[in-house]
Parts: structure tokens; sequence; C-alpha cells
């Protein structure tokens, strides 16, 4: 007996100490969301005086600044533009021999949207309160017109920049028809530029 209480001590005493313990882990965890800051640049030419024998203005750019946590391949970068008319917001570009125009809209008196169809109609002839502009260029990242979501817009692609500032270019020069010292009543004529960045799934 004195024997086998000497074997059960020492196997008591060369057990593994932690033999009953539990255990349990702990994983801490966070995510980084996608981040993207746009802010348009103070002091460029967003906004001119049209001549009214012809319709000219001394140049307007659009330009942004843009930082993200992602490039291309993480999102869509968009410039959408739009107008308003008596019968709601409609889109500003259209494209007309492949080439993309701005149409900007009187705020004072709204257009109708019949001068908007009239304009993208491609032989334009009656369209008070309504002048389109040519976009002459752009710097910052390749522009593509293309259609997103259904809407004629501009696609910026950053070719893996994650900071860039944007800039579109509107010419001088209205496209003819457009403008009218008889139909296009005196105000503030305005365009919308909008810059969104989607998220990629």
């Amino acid at each position: 007996m004195k024997h086998n209480f000497i074997i059960f001590l020492i196997l008591l005493l060369t057990a593994p100490a932690c033999s009953g313990a539990a255990v349990l882990d702990s994983r801490i965890v966070t995510i980084v969301p996608a981040a993207a800051v746009v802010k348009s640049v103070s002091g460029i030419k967003n906004n001119s005086v049209i001549d009214p024998q012809n319709g000219f203005h001394s140049g307007l750019d659009a330009v942004f600044n843009i930082k993200t946590n992602g490039d291309d391949s993480a999102y869509d970068f968009v410039l959408s533009s739009s107008i308003e008319t008596v019968h709601g917001v409609k889109n500003g570009y259209f494209l007309k021999g492949g080439k993309l125009y701005l149409m900007l809209a009187n705020k004072d008196r709204l257009p109708s949207s019949s001068a908007v169809v009239d304009i993208v109609s491609g032989n334009p002839e009656n369209n008070p309160n309504i002048i389109a502009y040519p976009v002459v260029g752009w710097s910052g990242g390749e522009f593509k017109p293309q259609s997103y979501n259904g809407e004629l817009c501009c696609r910026i692609f950053s070719g893996g920049q994650q900071e860039m500032t944007i800039a579109q270019y509107i010419g001088n020069t209205p496209l003819s028809r457009t403008y009218s010292i008889e139909q296009d009543t005196a105000g503030m004529y305005e365009a919308v530029l909008t810059l969104n960045i989607y998220r990629k799934p």
C-alpha cells in the first residue's frame, strides 16, 4: 500500500499543472471602411460674364481635389452634371458628333424640358434660357464620357493614384443656335457638376 501511495504521489506531482483549466482566445478585429474625401478648389474660374452680343464667356472650370484609400480597382469616379428646368432636374451633359457639351440653364427663369430636348436633338432651333458650351479639356485623370447608371457622365480613371486634383474646362464659344440675345433672358445661368465616388462591390 505504501508503495502504491508513492507512485500515486509521483504521478500527481508530475501531471501538468493546467490539466483542468479552460483556454479561451479573445480575438480583436477592426475594419477600415472605404474612405474618400472630395473638395472643390477655391479660386478657380467657376463663374464668368457672358457677352450679350454673341454668348462668349471668359472661361469656366470645375476643379476637385480627391483623396481616397483606394484607386480605380476600389472605386468608380463619376463626374455628373445637372440643370434645373420647370419640369425638374435634367442632365446637363450631352454628346453631339462625338463631342461632349454642357448646358447651362437660367436660374431665374427656368427653361422647359422641351428646350433641353431641342438642344440634345442635334439640330437646336428653339431653346430659350439654355446655352450649351463644349467641354474642351480636362486634367488630373483620364476622362471618358459614358453612361453610368443610365445617365451620361464622365468616368474618371485615376491611373492608380489615390490623391489627385481633377479639372474639366468649358469652352467659351456657345454651340451654334443655343444662344440668342432675343430668346435667352438676362440672369444667372448655371450647371451643377458633382463628383461622385462609388465603392465597387
